[in-house]
């Protein structure tokens, strides 16, 4: 499954910016929060905004845990 994440930002203590897309095999829902590895960082949390993308035409990296020090929505 492909899904949307927002890293999460120190300095504005919260989820902000462009969405990016990763591969999981998790099975997610949006509200989420992950670890979604960055190149510059490969612990980053994030904040899954939207999941069943279609398969993009190029490579994603692998979100393979929820973060930790977040919260996992279920129902």
């Amino acid at each position: 499954m492909f899904v949307s994440v927002k890293y999460f930002k120190t300095n504005l203590g919260g989820y902000h910016g462009a969405e990016y897309t990763y591969r999981t095999e998790l099975p997610l829902v949006p509200g989420d929060q992950v670890i979604a590895p960055t190149y510059k960082e490969p612990r980053a949390r994030g904040l899954v905004t939207a999941v069943k993308l279609p398969e993009p035409n190029y490579g994603c990296r692998v979100i393979t845990e929820y973060d930790p020090e977040g919260e996992v929505t279920r129902v």
